[in-house]
């Protein structure tokens, strides 16, 4: 009994946190500008979470990002005018492409 009830349990284990990796995305951000590509850090909160990374040479990517409604926001190095932030969608899981216009 006491081996059917640990089976259970580790399975449970097992594919719950396999459920869990599946609910998110890996998100693939560009910056463009009228110049060309532009670094500085792009910020998404989603699902009450925060995530980020900086961009080189216009690009990055945040891993582990929940699908659902997101707010996006770049701020660019050297500071300068920073565009809004606006509401994106985030898929599920898989891969995602954001572009963001760096607003110059």
């Amino acid at each position: 009994m006491k081996r059917r009830l640990l089976a259970v349990v580790l399975a449970v284990a097992a594919f719950g946190g396999a459920a869990v990796a599946l609910a998110e995305a890996t998100v693939h951000v560009q910056v463009r500008a009228a110049q060309g590509n532009v670094d500085g850090t792009v910020t998404l909160t989603a699902a009450g979470r925060t995530f980020s990374c900086h961009t080189q040479h216009g690009a990055c990517t945040i891993p582990g990002v929940p699908g659902g409604s997101a707010s996006a926001s770049f701020a660019p190095d050297g500071g300068g005018a920073a565009p809004p932030a606006r509401t994106v969608m985030i898929a599920p899981s898989g891969d995602v492409q954001l572009i963001l216009s760096a607003g110059r």
